[in-house]
């Protein structure tokens, strides 16, 4: 499969430049991938945390973007449910660390820590303030309906479901 880099949709910047860092990972332990390739990432949080994949001992296998999740989110303007696919970053199986005989399966969103809370209101109501502070309450209600979804998706296949932000990835010394 190829994907074209031009085709992502990527956001942009005011100066009309990739506001994320896009592109490639190629893995040096090929056999603990079990995903699509080639491997996007989508950001530089994602690029780390496929090396991390790649090259931690404990995980036994991964893959970027290979699990669907159906979710219901209401229709802005009718209020009926419409069916939507979620499609989280990354599938991860990893050996316990109470017991390297059994697995633990992790399904992960990685995600800057504003996506994960209620945006607050702007203390400038300019209309373009107001109109960013309605797309971020927007995509917040979404990412609820996402991650609740998923949660049950992945209770019922005794799953674990992980949102990591870039604290997360700061703790664990992937980032700066």
């Amino acid at each position: 499969m190829s994907i074209n880099p031009s085709k992502l949709g990527n956001q942009r910047n005011k100066k009309g430049k990739n506001k994320y860092k896009q592109g490639y990972f190629v893995p040096k332990n090929v056999e603990k991938y079990v995903g699509h390739t080639p491997i996007l990432y989508r950001s530089s949080w994602e690029k780390v945390f496929c090396n991390f994949c790649d090259l931690n001992d404990k995980i036994v296998k991964w893959s970027t973007e290979s699990i669907i999740i159906p979710y219901k989110l209401p229709n802005r303007k009718t209020g009926q449910l419409e069916s939507h696919r979620y499609i989280p970053d990354f599938w991860v199986e990893m050996t316990s660390p109470n017991d390297p005989e059994k697995y633990d399966r992790m399904v992960i969103e990685i995600k800057p820590k504003n996506q994960t809370i209620k945006p607050t209101p702007p203390k400038k109501q300019s209309l373009k303030m107001l109109e960013n502070f309605e797309y971020d309450l927007i995509s917040y209600k979404k990412n609820l309906y996402k991650w609740a979804s998923a949660k049950r998706w992945c209770e019922n296949r005794h799953i674990k479901f992980v949102i990591i932000t870039e604290d997360d990835l700061r703790k664990k010394g992937l980032i700066k």
